[in-house]
C-alpha cells in the first residue's frame, strides 16, 4: 500500500490503513513526501504574519507504526506497472492513494509567477514573514512620503478563505508593524482584490457579509468586482482601477494540480483533478484511489463538485483506508458522501466567524452561525 503526500488526507489514511492492517503481516505500508513534516496549511496565514509553528514531524506521527517513510519526491507514476517511480528509486504498489495536494494557479496572468507572494509551502509564508518586516524597516527610514506610503501598501489578491484570513489577521499586525517603526498607521494600506461579486463566493450571502463588514473595521480595503491583470515588481494593474504601485501582492486566488496524474494517463477534470467514482477510485484504474485536492469528487446531493476543504480531506482518508482493507479482507466497500461539518473563519485574533450545518439533511442555507 502506498500514499504520495502527506497533507492532512495522506496522512490521515496512512494512519488508518496501518491501524486497520495492524493483524496482516503480508501487508506493509509507505508514505512518501518530499518533507519531512506535515504542514499544517489552514494556519499558514498565521506563520506569515507572526511566524508560529505549523508544522508536526511526520516521524513523530508514524512513530512506533507499520509505515515505511520515504523522503522522495514522486517523479512518475505508471499505473500499468502498478509502480510509483521517485527520483532515485521505485515502489511497487497493490494500491495507491494519491494525497499530493494542489499548487498555486497564476492562470497566466502577466507577471504574477515572477513577482507574486504565495500562501502554499512554509518557505512561501516565511518568506511573505521576512518580506514584510523589511517593508517595514525600510519605511520606518524614508523621507519621501509618497514613497513610504507605497511601500506600505499591501495587495492581497483572492477573497477566499486564504485570503480573508491572512488580510484579517496582517491587519491586527499592522498596528505592531508601525508601533515599532514609529509609522503613522494612516499610510499603511491593506486592499483585498476578488474577482467576484462578494468575497467568501462559497458562503451564502449572509455569511459573507458579516465577514466583510469585520474587515472593513480592520482598515481593510476590499474590493470587488475588481481582477488583477498584471504585475510587476512594483505595481500591479486592476481592472477596474488602473496601477496601484506595491511591492507586495499576496495571491490566494486559485489552485491547481500536478501534471503527474495527466501524464500517467488517468482521466482528468477541472483543474487537473482526477476523476473518481462513488467510491473515490480512479476511474480506469480501480486499484488507484484519490482524495483531498487531487479528487473530483462530487456532492451527490448537490450534483456538485466537492470542494478542496481540509474537513472534507479528513474524511476522505479515513474512507479510502477502510475501503482499501475492505478490498483486502473481502468486505463491503462504502460511497462517499460528503458530510458538511461547518467552517470556521479566522479573522485575526480573538475574533472568527463561525457556522455549522444543523442537519445534513437541511439545505446549505439551513445553518446556525455566529461571531466569536
Amino acid at each position: 500500500m502506498v500514499v504520495i503526500g502527506a497533507g492532512y488526507d495522506g496522512i490521515t489514511a496512512v494512519l488508518r490503513l496501518a491501524k486497520l492492517l495492524r493483524g496482516h503481516a503480508d501487508y506493509q505500508v509507505h508514505l512518501v513526501d518530499r518533507n519531512l513534516f506535515l504542514l499544517l496549511k489552514t494556519q499558514l496565514h498565521e506563520a506569515a504574519v507572526l511566524k508560529t509553528e505549523v508544522t508536526i514531524p511526520i516521524d513523530r506521527l508514524i512513530r512506533n507504526r507499520n509505515i515505511s517513510f520515504h523522503l522522495a519526491e514522486v517523479s512518475r507514476i505508471g499505473p500499468d506497472e502498478r509502480t510509483v517511480f521517485l527520483q532515485s528509486d521505485s515502489l511497487p504498489f497493490e494500491y495507491l492513494v494519491a494525497a499530493l495536494g494542489s499548487q498555486t494557479n497564476f492562470y497566466g496572468i502577466p507577471g504574477l509567477q515572477e513577482h507574486a507572494f504565495t500562501l502554499e509551502t512554509l518557505s512561501g509564508a516565511r518568506h511573505i514573514h521576512d518580506h514584510i518586516a523589511r517593508l517595514c524597516a525600510r519605511a520606518s527610514s524614508e523621507p519621501d512620503e509618497a514613497r513610504r506610503i507605497d511601500l506600505l501598501r499591501f495587495v492581497i489578491g483572492g477573497g477566499g478563505l486564504s485570503g480573508v484570513e491572512f488580510a484579517a489577521e496582517f491587519a491586527d499586525h499592522s498596528v505592531h508593524c508601525t508601533r515599532n517603526n514609529h509609522i503613522n498607521l494612516e499610510e499603511f494600506e491593506i486592499i483585498l482584490v476578488e474577482a467576484g461579486s462578494r468575497i467568501m463566493p462559497n458562503l451564502a450571502e449572509s455569511l459573507s457579509t458579516p465577514v466583510e463588514k469585520k474587515l472593513r473595521e480592520k482598515r481593510v480595503k476590499v474590493l470587488t468586482q475588481t481582477r488583477i491583470l498584471d504585475q510587476t515588481a512594483d505595481s500591479v494593474t486592476l481592472s477596474p482601477g488602473g496601477v496601484v504601485k506595491t511591492e507586495t501582492l499576496v495571491w490566494t486566488g486559485g489552485i491547481r494540480i500536478t501534471d503527474l496524474f495527466r501524464e500517467s494517463g488517468m482521466k482528468i477534470g477541472k483543474l487537473g483533478r482526477i476523476m473518481v467514482d462513488e467510491y473515490l477510485r480512479a476511474e480506469s484504474y480501480p486499484f488507484i484511489y484519490a482524495i483531498g485536492d487531487d479528487a473530483l469528487a462530487m456532492n451527490h446531493f448537490t450534483g456538485n463538485p466537492v470542494p478542496t476543504a481540509a474537513q472534507f480531506a479528513l474524511q476522505q482518508g479515513r474512507l479510502v483506508a477502510e475501503n482499501i482493507f475492505a478490498n483486502v479482507t473481502g468486505g463491503k466497500r462504502r460511497p462517499y458522501f460528503p458530510t458538511v461539518w461547518g467552517e470556521v473563519v479566522s479573522l485575526g485574533r480573538h475574533l472568527a466567524v463561525g457556522w455549522r450545518f444543523l442537519s445534513q439533511k437541511r439545505s446549505p442555507s439551513s445553518v446556525s452561525w455566529g461571531v466569536f
